[in-house]
């Protein structure tokens, strides 16, 4: 039963992170439709790992890249952006294209809801 929750886990994971590619992939080929510059999405911080420079996210639609909601570990432009971040915040952030692959160039937490 483990086993196949491990195994469903990382298919899952496969294609999270195969269909963010195509958004970023075609940069630099003058055939194919231009890739923004940057996306700004929202979600909420499900992971931090300072030594890789990492930031998951679980977040919700992105319409400038078409995607939909989904969590993602994203690297981080410098590690001086997961100060003050910690897991559960809620937080804005910006995505740039690097090397194509998406960054994540700026991210600010949200204050919390009010009820």
């Amino acid at each position: 039963m483990k086993k196949r929750l491990i195994a469903a886990a990382l298919a899952a994971l496969a294609v999270g992170v195969g269909s963010t590619a195509p958004a970023f992939a075609h940069a630099g080929h003058e055939h194919a439709a231009a890739a923004p510059q940057s996306a700004e999405g929202e979600g909420v911080v499900r992971a931090i790992n300072a030594q890789a420079g990492t930031v998951t996210v679980a977040h919700g639609p992105i319409a400038a890249l078409n995607w939909p909601a989904m969590t993602m570990a994203f690297p981080v432009q410098s590690a001086t952006l997961l100060n003050g971040v910690s897991v559960g915040s809620r937080v804005h952030f910006v995505l740039v294209n690097h090397e194509g692959h998406p960054m994540i160039s700026e991210l600010h937490v949200q204050a919390p809801a009010s009820n």
